[in-house]
């Protein structure tokens, strides 16, 4: 039986192994296993350290563009803010100029319209026919006899005398109950800036209203980038502007990605906007292909690819983070000096440092205002007399004089006066006329000669043409001051001769005058001149306070020198340009400084 079984016995293990050759899995080729070796091993790493990046890469991309946005949208907003802080200032001015108080007051008295709105529109059209923000400025009064006045920018445009006429009525019904607060109102697709005017009863007579070109005044947002679907509120009311600049109101404001609000002079102003998406990729149309290609290289070309990376992108971004962290830490004006590596990090690099110039100058700007402020709040409070008691009392001491018989004193009593309010500002303007500088320098003379008698002599050569030029205040009279109490009154007299002209688009206003300077007086003038020495060195402090306002107002192009011309002559002469300086300090900056 065995020797019988034996070979089937054989027969079934061969039948055994077969079978479990059908059951086992193909072996993978070699070529197969590199292949997968190269993609676990290599590949894999790579497009997770790729893909890490990327992501990375973005989110710092993004913080960067939405920082970027952030300052773009908050610097464009508060030049928007100041622009209409300037506006609320200049309706408040026609309150406090009262020419059209005087005006309407003398329309009452004598009904003469015609002299009313001559008055008026003189006045408009000096105070606001330069300023671009305004469509049109016009006065309305409540009285049923008396008209509209309009000024329009530029050449006269009746469609615009129309809308404005047509809104008046509607204007004064909607500041019924206004008191003085500045309305801001949207009628007919135009936004009305609107003050009561009140008479000496505080009863409201008329409206100030301008009409704001808002394309004008929103243009700083047009530089925002990355936005869409803008739209803006003043006061809770939303509105847009169509493509003719036209202003339409809407229901209510439309929610957006990112809201920025300001307040000026009471009143906000918000700026809603959707955002565009922050496509590193698209931004960045390069980095695809540097990463697909990265991913076919071997691997020393992926340590080379980690090395650009990290010197193209890593460093960049830590660099803009720590300028930063850098500003955020108080160092206003920080600039990035390192070379950028490429083109999108210099447009970056530019983009920060001009931001954070800017921001400097605004906190410079603030601290200068700051600090004009409560120079002016401490003489306020060192000042014991009351202006207006003071004006009260030379007018009486005035007519006593007149009463008396004693013109001689009324007419010195007259021209203090006249000194007095320009050294008051009640006005508080920082510009004015030359022929009203050339008034105050006249008073102030008159009051030397009746001093000094007849051994003082007095020339002025004036050009015609520029008595219009418009001039900072208080710039010439410091001056012939400064000649007279140190060189005329030591004399007992001599000459002086004041001259004014313009030449090759620059105005010069000259003070020569009989006097002999040492070497002393002239490194004290030099020192004064350089803004250096003492406050009080040589007592010359109209002089340095003439060379500060020059400096602040024009820059480089406002001069004031002090020499002698010929033996025993002394020549004062100012230089600045004969156009109205743009880009200049603020008005308030300026009364601040006339003040010193």
């Amino acid at each position: 039986m065995p020797l019988y079984h034996s070979p089937c016995r054989g027969c079934g293990i061969m039948a055994v192994k077969e079978q479990v050759r059908a059951v086992e899995k193909p072996k993978m080729s070699l070529k197969m296993g590199l292949m997968t070796t190269i993609v676990v091993c290599w590949l894999l790493p790579i497009a997770i350290v790729v893909t890490m990046a990327g992501v990375l890469l973005s989110r710092s991309y993004t913080s960067s563009v939405r920082q970027e946005l952030d300052a773009s949208a908050n610097n464009a907003l508060n030049l928007v803010r100041m622009q209409l802080e300037d506006a609320v200032k200049d309706s408040k001015a026609v309150s406090y100029d009262g020419v059209v108080k005087a005006a309407y007051t003398a329309w009452l008295e004598d009904g003469d319209s015609a002299a009313l709105y001559g008055a008026v529109s003189s006045y408009l059209t000096q105070n606001f026919t330069q300023e671009e923000l305004y469509k049109a400025v016009f006065v309305t009064f409540w009285e049923a006899d008396a008209d509209a006045y309009v000024l329009s920018q530029g050449a006269t445009n009746y469609s615009l005398l129309r809308q404005c006429l047509t809104s008046a009525g509607q204007i004064v019904e909607q500041m019924s109950d206004a008191d003085t607060d500045i309305r801001m109102l949207f009628l007919d697709g135009q936004l009305y800036m609107a003050r009561n005017l009140l008479d000496s009863t505080f009863t409201p007579y008329a409206d100030v209203v301008m009409m704001v070109d808002m394309a004008d005044l929103l243009r700083p947002m047009e530089a925002v980038d990355r936005v869409g679907g803008i739209r803006y509120a003043i006061d809770g009311t939303a509105f847009r502007l169509d493509d003719g600049g036209t202003v339409v109101t809407l229901e209510e404001e439309p929610a957006g990605d990112v809201r920025y609000t300001v307040e000026a002079e009471g009143h906000e102003l918000a700026f809603s906007a959707v955002l565009e998406p922050a496509d590193l990729w698209r931004d960045m149309p390069w980095l695809p292909l540097a990463i697909g290609g990265a991913a076919l290289l071997v691997l020393p070309l992926l340590v080379l690819m980690i090395v650009l990376f990290t010197r193209h992108v890593t460093r960049p971004v830590e660099t803009l983070a720590q300028a930063n962290r850098k500003v955020q830490a108080g160092q206003r004006g920080y600039e990035i000096v390192q070379a950028p590596p490429n083109a999108e990090f210099a447009s970056l690099y530019g983009h920060f440092n001009d931001m954070s110039a800017e921001l400097k100058r605004q906190f410079e700007r603030l601290y200068l205002e700051q600090q004009a402020t409560q120079r002016a709040q401490i003489k306020a409070l060192q000042s014991q007399i009351n202006p207006h008691f003071l004006n009260n009392t030379l007018e009486t001491i005035n007519w006593e004089a007149r009463m008396a018989g004693d013109q001689r004193i009324s007419a010195m009593i007259e021209a203090l006066s006249t000194m007095l309010n320009a050294a008051l500002d009640r006005d508080g303007r920082t510009q004015i006329p030359l022929s009203e500088e050339l008034g105050y320098v006249d008073a102030y003379l008159y009051i030397i000669h009746e001093r000094l008698g007849g051994g003082f002599h007095v020339q002025k050569q004036i050009d015609p043409d520029v008595t219009d030029q418009m001039v900072p205040r208080l710039i010439l009279q410091p001056i012939v001051e400064n000649a007279v109490e140190h060189d005329i009154t030591a004399r007992r007299g001599g000459s002086l001769c004041v001259r004014a002209f313009r030449r090759d688009g620059r105005m010069t206003l000259e003070v020569e005058h009989d006097g002999t300077m040492t070497e002393r007086d002239q490194e004290n003038i030099r020192q004064l001149l350089s803004g250096g020495g003492e406050e009080d060195t040589g007592g010359q402090v109209g002089l340095r306070n003439v060379n500060r306002r020059l400096k602040l107002i024009y820059g480089g192009a406002g001069v004031l020198t002090v020499a002698e011309s010929a033996p025993g002559v002394i020549l004062a002469r100012v230089e600045f340009p004969a156009a109205a300086p743009a880009g200049g300090r603020s008005d308030k900056q300026e009364q601040e400084i006339a003040r010193k």
